[in-house]
Formats: C-alpha cells, structure tokens, sequence
C-alpha cells in the first residue's frame, strides 16, 4: 500500500521508537542494529564505519518531553559519556570520515541541539563545560537577537558557547519546510542564514540541519551551491563513513530516554 502522507514515515517512526523506549537495552539492541550500526573487518582488526550523532531540542529545567529532556537526565547521559571514555567529535572530524571512508575512532560520539533554545545556554552549556565535551547548536538566523527572546538563546550567548567548544552553525533562516519552497526560495533562505550567523557569530558556516527534517534535491542542490558541505538530517539511524553527506542520519534522544537504552545507543 502506497502512503502518500510524507508524515507516515515519521509517525510510524516515532511509535515504533516509543515501543522499543519502553523495552529493555537488550531487546533494543536489534532495533539499534537495523538503524544502521555497521562494521567492516580487516585481518584481526575491526574498524567502526558508523557513529551515533545523538540530537535534542530543549534541555528544560524540570519536564521531559519528546523534544524536551530534564536537566538533570541530561546531566546523567552527559556523565556516562564523560566517564567511560567516549570523545565528542566535531562535525568538521565526521565531514572527514565521510570524506574519506575512514573509520570513526573507538568510542566515539556526537552532540546536536536543533534550534537554539534558551535552555541550551542555561542548562546544557555548563553541564558540556564541566565535562569538556563538544557539541553542535543549529540556530535559526531570525531567532538572534541581542536578548530580547526568553526562548531562544542571545547574540551573547551564542557567541560565547562559540568561543567554548559549541559550533554553531545553520538551521536556515526561518525554519521552515525547505521541501515546500522553490529552489530560488531555498537558495536565498538557505543563503541569508548563511551570511546572518557568519557575520554575527564570527564562524565559518559548513553545516545545516533541515527543519523537520524537509527537503529534496532542490535543498542539496542549493546547499551545495552556497559553500554549505554537509546536512544533517531526523531520519534515524546512525552516521555511516560512507554515507551521502547532505543525507546524515541522526538518533533523536526524547526526554523519557532512560539509561539503560542511552548505554545500548552508545555502544
């Protein structure tokens, strides 16, 4: 049967997710499998191809949500990373892998937040600051302001967390649907957000994560076009070396994640 609702994917997605969230981590684990956890082997060596590119939304002081994971859990998956030895790695050190088709280095992982919320700044910030981990904001260009927004993080705070191992990089300029804009329409959305946070935020703009996870061959074809060289995507599954790079796959980590499936994502 042919679905030609674009959202069923995402739907089906998302309650299959919420099943599995509520299983334990080793009947999980084949779940986590069939996203994409790949190995290749060499003589007695094996060389992981595939990474974890964990994504959030809102680190809220006290409520969990799909898109919405309490400071403290959040503390608690950021220890467990710190504390049994996985390296965050930059968006710029996975552009490479894919590049190249080079193996990720053992125990390695990704930090995202999409949309630059406030709570970034307030309540994930310190916690990656005290455990020296790397991370990834993508802003909506319109969104900066010199502090006037109570939901979204300032032109001073976004430019700090720059200055301190937070990349901050393109969620376009007004978050929306890239798939239901013309090619004209996205090169110059796409474009703007571009110049806008290079100009404010003093960072070569390289990255772009498409809201709701929309877009087609008009979107990379204007990526491509503007200097941008990857693009994140809410397809979920883990991040290949030889995956296409405007088509990287990301694992969203809801707030009712608990730490038994967090260990299970990492591996």
């Amino acid at each position: 049967m042919k679905y030609k609702n674009k959202n069923f994917i995402f739907k089906a997605t998302v309650i299959i997710l919420l099943f599995i969230l509520v299983l334990n981590g080793r009947i999980a684990e084949p779940f986590l499998r069939i996203m994409g956890k790949t190995t290749r082997k060499k003589g007695k060596d094996t060389y992981k191809y595939s990474i974890p590119i964990l994504m959030y939304h809102s680190i809220s002081d006290n409520k969990n949500g799909f898109f919405v994971v309490d400071k403290n859990n959040f503390r608690k998956q950021m220890k467990y990373i710190k504390d049994n030895g996985y390296e965050t790695l930059t968006l710029d050190q996975v552009y490479y892998h894919i590049l190249q088709d080079k193996p990720f280095p053992d125990k390695s992982v990704v930090i995202t937040f999409d949309d630059g919320y406030k709570d970034n700044y307030v309540n994930a910030y310190p916690v990656l600051k005290e455990f020296d981990l790397k991370a990834t904001i993508f802003v909506v260009a319109d969104y900066i302001t010199n502090g006037s927004s109570t939901i979204y993080s300032s032109l001073k705070e976004l430019r700090e967390m720059n200055e301190n191992g937070i990349d901050i990089q393109c969620h376009t300029s007004s978050h929306k649907k890239l798939d239901k804009l013309s090619y004209s329409e996205q090169l110059q959305d796409l474009g703007l957000a571009k110049e806008k946070i290079e100009n404010l935020i003093n960072n070569n703009v390289k990255f772009l994560a498409y809201p709701y996870g929309r877009y087609n061959n008009d979107t990379i074809k204007a990526a491509k076009k503007l200097g941008y060289e990857m693009a994140v995507t809410t397809h979920m599954g883990y991040c290949n070396a030889n995956e296409e790079s405007f088509k990287v796959r990301r694992i969203c980590i809801p707030g009712f994640t608990g730490m038994n499936i967090f260990k299970r994502i990492l591996y």
